[in-house]
């Protein structure tokens, strides 16, 4: 998978909150004039965002793999954990914030703290896994010449 493929919902999830201009320029009526952009612009990065955080969490919960940079990556169990988790705090906060907008104070704190607890366990899953990750395109040639010189 290429960098364009991998940073993809990055820019798709941008689109797609800027294709909602008008609907987010009705929610910004608060602001003072002029800054209607920055909202704007503040929800596009939050959707793209969103969308990476998605496609991270979905890798690591079904492909069992979470990168770590340095060329190396999270595999097995810790992935899937981490994945999981950020899927489930992805899913609490928008889950929270909807039901925030109809007013529900009590279930959206609820929805919020189970969101924060599984993002803080998330995080926590990958930085314990991070001393385990492997690395990812190791030279296997060289490592099969090497073998073939010391069978021979």
């Amino acid at each position: 998978m290429g960098r364009l493929a991998y940073y993809s919902p990055l820019v798709i999830g941008a689109l797609l909150a800027l294709s909602m201009y008008d609907v987010l320029l009705r929610g910004a009526a608060w602001l003072p004039p002029g800054l209607e952009w920055l909202y704007v612009a503040l929800w596009c990065v939050a959707a793209g965002l969103g969308a990476q955080l998605l496609l991270i969490g979905a890798q690591g919960v079904f492909a069992q793999v979470l990168p770590v940079p340095g060329g190396r990556s999270i595999r097995g169990r810790g992935a899937a954990t981490a994945g999981f988790l950020m899927l489930f705090a992805l899913g609490c906060g928008v889950g929270a914030w909807l039901v925030s907008s109809e007013e529900f104070r009590t279930p959206a704190r609820v929805l919020a703290g189970l969101g924060m607890a599984a993002a803080a366990g998330a995080i926590l899953t990958y930085v314990w896994c991070w001393p385990t990750a492997v690395r990812d395109f190791a030279d296997s040639g060289r490592a099969e010449r090497s073998s073939a010189r010391s069978a021979g």
